[in-house]
């Protein structure tokens, strides 16, 4: 009997591990769709095949839509199986509803770091990554860098961008204390 528990437990965790990866691979995805990111980069097609069954079935949305829905849902199930039946259902939905939304701009966030080392480091590579971390951060980066003054080549545009991003997250983990 313990080690049938034992062994139930640690198949839980095992599956709510899957579920979370899953989660951060159509979150990631989301910030593919979102910033339009070469399709044709090798990186970006192994999300894209990933995330592929939910494309197929919810066709009528844009890609950015299908990889949070898809987001939900694996995490929904990663809370399922961690929280069992201890809470509402209604509850488990709206937690994976922020769970996704934070993930999305905790995302963002390592991202827009992801371009300002790679600005430093290597800023002229061809990698298919640094391709990847290059689109996304510069789209992230050009709402800010159109309202923030050139400074001698300083480009004070990724701090304005941690700052609101943080509050962004914040704000949703205010909201979603408030709401659940």
């Amino acid at each position: 009997v313990y080690n049938h528990h034992l062994y139930q437990k640690n198949m839980n965790n095992f599956l709510e591990l899957i579920m979370t990866v899953l989660t951060f691979i159509a979150v990631i995805y989301s910030s593919f769709a979102a910033f339009k990111v070469d399709y044709y980069n090798p990186i970006v097609k192994i999300f894209v095949s990933l995330i592929m069954p939910f494309s197929k079935l919810l066709f009528f949305l844009n890609p950015f839509l299908v990889g949070l829905i898809a987001g939900m849902i694996f995490s929904f199930f990663g809370l399922y199986i961690s929280a069992g039946s201890a809470y509402e259902i209604s509850y488990i939905i709206g937690l994976s509803f922020f769970n996704v939304l934070i993930i999305f701009f905790k995302v963002l966030f390592y991202f827009v770091i992801g371009g300002v080392i790679k600005s430093w480091v290597a800023p002229f590579t061809d990698h298919p990554l640094g391709q990847i971390v290059e689109d996304v951060s510069s789209g992230i980066l050009k709402p800010f860098r159109a309202i923030t003054p050139s400074f001698g080549g300083l480009d004070f545009s990724p701090i304005f961008a941690f700052i609101i991003l943080n509050m962004i997250n914040g704000m949703l983990i205010g909201i979603a204390n408030a709401v659940l």
